[in-house]
């Protein structure tokens, strides 16, 4: 037991250690924790930045409380740091040692040095490789809000089987198409497994119709969208599919079997019966 609270407080600070990155941040922190120990004198403020950081602190970095945590999830664990108010610590203990000057030139000079040195301690965000543009209100990339407007219907909810790139973003516009998977799929760590899935990443050079088609009639799934990216072996009009339209770099299909039903219903768009009647 010992040598297990061993390697966990070794890997508690191991997370506080990428979380500080090459900043100072976490030091930075201690020093302002310990500024408000000594000159904090508010009752309140005392409370809520003093003591109840410091329990916070003292619970995140104790290796009982860690262990039981990453034997839940340890990929999260340093999510507990959040809870921290670190940013509000340190500015409240810079405006804190600002006030402690009397002439305006040393709150100045004490201002300018603390905006200084939480600049240091960041990156400017805009030259981060993953920053992009926004192309749209949704911040999200376009096809995916293409692709979803292409599968909607009016009257139905349809389920959809979708390549793995569009799975983290889908369900952020819309909830009125169904997947038979979602994004957890594609945190290895969560062990979520689905074999229509399988079919449609399992080669990233190809789709084996047969395979997808087989999968997603298994899965109730309308609409399967495959990726122009990848080559199709075989085809999906031989397993009884229809081309409905191509968005964005995505090939929408839907199965002739749930288009007939749906037409007897009277749940599809007139888009959609269109589409299905140019093809029979």
């Amino acid at each position: 037991m010992l040598s297990a609270l061993t390697e966990t407080a070794a890997a508690v600070f191991e997370d506080i250690a990428l979380y500080n990155g090459d900043s100072f941040l976490a030091p930075l922190f201690l020093i302002a924790l310990l500024f408000l120990w000594v000159t904090e004198r508010d009752r309140r403020f005392r409370v809520a930045l003093v003591y109840l950081v410091t329990a916070l602190g003292a619970v995140f970095v104790c290796p009982m409380y860690a262990w039981v945590g990453m034997k839940i999830d340890s990929d999260i664990y340093y999510r507990v740091f959040w809870a921290l108010p670190v940013g509000a610590l340190v500015c409240y203990s810079a405006v804190k040692l600002m006030l402690r000057f009397k002439s305006a030139i040393s709150r100045a000079l004490v201002f300018a040095l603390a905006l200084l040195v939480i600049c240091l301690n960041g990156d400017l965000v805009y030259t981060k490789t993953l920053h992009f543009k926004s192309v749209n209100p949704y911040h999200m990339p376009q096809q995916v809000i293409d692709v979803a407007e292409a599968l909607r219907l009016e009257n139905y909810k349809p389920i959809a089987a979708l390549p793995a790139e569009l799975l983290p973003f889908f369900r952020q516009y819309t909830a009125d198409v169904f997947t038979p998977y979602g994004r957890n799929i594609l945190e290895p760590s969560w062990s979520f497994t689905n074999e229509l899935y399988d079919a449609m990443e399992g080669d990233s050079g190809y789709y084996d119709a047969a395979e997808v088609a087989r999968c997603a009639r298994d899965e109730h799934c309308v609409y399967v969208v495959l990726s122009c990216a990848k080559q199709i072996r075989g085809s999906m009009e031989e397993q009884n599919y229809f081309l409905l339209d191509f968005v964005q770099g995505y090939y929408i299909y839907m199965d002739y079997n749930y288009y007939d039903v749906l037409k007897e219903q009277g749940l599809l768009d007139a888009d959609v019966l269109e589409a299905g009647e140019n093809r029979e």
